[in-house]
């Protein structure tokens, strides 16, 4: 699992150019990796950014890849998270944000999502469900202008995004259905390679008191942030430890869609399917 690096500006604040372009250098990347095809259609990300930038989207986190291969790290994979600059606060205390994601060395193309930052947590969520899924955009030349229309059309939906949280948070969960759905979020995160000593119950301890309610909207958000940060204690015999952080891409912007998704089908009364589907989300 490829580690990652990840800079987020303060709430109120947004990254500056300078600023992704030192911690993000493969946003600025001004040609694909040597190992691509000849008929691969290069799109520089900062094209996106400054597209972006002109319909009053700024960058607010930014991370890519750690790459092991010499110069790789101009080409690696990376996501950028975009929030408008006069964002309307929405349910659950969240404000709306547009999810990027994008490669320049044929591991992914361009990849966008509905996001939500919930401020309490500063935890970045992503929303998944059969109304508001990813958007593929090939790499052409027409690539800043479709990913700006769409990154709009995302932005439009707010009303119907903080309704889902609203809807959330009135949905009461017994107890063996938040145990079901820490052990879901368990199998998607880490599979059949689940830490030795990790109970899954011990992903439904809330770092804050307001999150020690058990309706799915506060349950989900309590499993998705112990799941992200780690630090969840391990019971091994003869030495302490506990489970790391998600330090991937590809396994954070998964992971989250798949936790969604998993919440929408309980808000819907119906069972939870571990999405199989999510592994190639961003292939």
């Amino acid at each position: 699992m490829a580690a990652h690096h990840t800079i987020r500006a303060d709430v109120g604040s947004v990254l500056s150019l300078d600023t992704i372009r030192q911690h993000v250098p493969s946003v600025f990347a001004d040609k694909p990796a040597d190992t691509v095809s000849a008929r691969y259609g290069f799109v520089p990300t900062v094209a996106i950014v400054e597209e972006l930038q002109k319909t009053g989207l700024q960058v607010v986190q930014a991370g890519q890849s750690i790459s092991r291969k010499p110069g790789g790290k101009l080409y690696t994979r990376h996501v950028l998270r975009f929030r408008p600059t006069f964002a309307p606060t929405l349910a659950g205390g969240t404000l709306p944000e547009v999810v990027l994601v994008n490669s320049h060395n044929g591991a992914s193309g361009f990849k966008l999502w509905a996001g939500l930052f919930r401020m309490v947590c500063a935890n970045g969520l992503i929303v998944a469900d059969s109304t508001i899924g990813a958007i593929s955009v090939y790499h052409r030349a027409s690539a800043p202008e479709v990913i700006s229309r769409q990154s709009l059309e995302f932005l439009g939906t707010v009303d119907g995004i903080s309704e889902r949280v609203e809807r959330f948070s009135a949905v009461p969960l017994q107890e063996e259905q938040t145990f079901a759905l820490a052990n879901h979020a368990a199998n998607l995160r880490w599979g059949s390679s689940r830490p030795a000593g990790l109970n899954h119950r011990d992903l439904l301890t809330a770092r804050r008191y307001s999150d020690a309610q058990r309706n799915l909207w506060h349950v989900m958000n309590t499993i998705q942030e112990n799941v992200i940060k780690g630090g969840v204690q391990l019971l091994r015999t003869g030495r302490r430890s506990s489970t790391r952080s998600l330090s991937s891409v590809r396994e954070d912007i998964r992971f989250n869609a798949g936790l969604w998704g998993a919440a929408e089908r309980l808000a819907n009364g119906e069972p939870l399917v571990q999405d199989v589907e999510l592994n190639t989300v961003l292939d």
